[in-house]
């Protein structure tokens, strides 16, 4: 039975999410933390009701831009494997141990921060102190016209630049 839910599970996540096209000024208006950080840590957990998979990844904060303290936060998504048992849902976002990015976060219904608009809201930073944008597994709609700078002008910034353009977004959004 495990594994045909995991084989249903992975078929449903194979296919592209689509997911509304965002600018700056609605990422920087839904994300309830903004942070630059280091993953140090992941791991899979049932959520409170034992009804779905979440994996959790604990955040290093190297540079809090808005909310979430010092030190360090937990950004979650779901899916994940635990017990034998796999979840795969399209669109989450993938955390990679070491890996440093720019997360823009907002609190879900159950209570986890995840990255605002899919991958819209993670931004890793390379080896060169540049951005990079994490759309894989999304069909961005252009539904209605993004509010802010296209983010997609926003990919292969240097750090400062990008950290910069959110800064100067927020300041203009009070």
């Amino acid at each position: 039975m495990k594994s045909i839910l995991t084989l249903l599970l992975m078929g449903i996540a194979a296919q592209a999410a689509s997911v509304p096209s965002m600018g700056l000024e609605e990422l920087v208006d839904r994300s309830e933390a903004i942070v630059h950080g280091r993953v140090v840590r992941s791991w899979s957990a049932w959520d409170d009701a034992h009804k779905y998979i979440w994996t959790h990844h604990l955040i290093a904060v190297i540079d809090r831009v808005r909310g979430a303290g010092a030190g360090m936060v937990v950004a979650s998504e779901p899916g994940g494997e635990l017990g034998g048992v796999g979840m795969r849902v399209s669109g989450a976002v993938e955390y990679g141990v070491g890996e440093e990015a720019i997360l823009f976060l907002y609190r879900t219904p159950v209570g986890y921060l995840r990255a605002t608009g899919h991958g819209q809201g993670k931004y890793t930073v390379t080896p060169e102190m540049r951005v990079r944008a994490n759309l894989k597994g999304l069909d961005l709609l252009k539904v209605n016209a993004a509010r802010g700078a296209d983010l997609s002008s926003l990919d292969g910034l240097t750090v400062a630049d990008f950290k910069a353009r959110v800064r100067e977004t927020m300041r203009g959004r009070r």
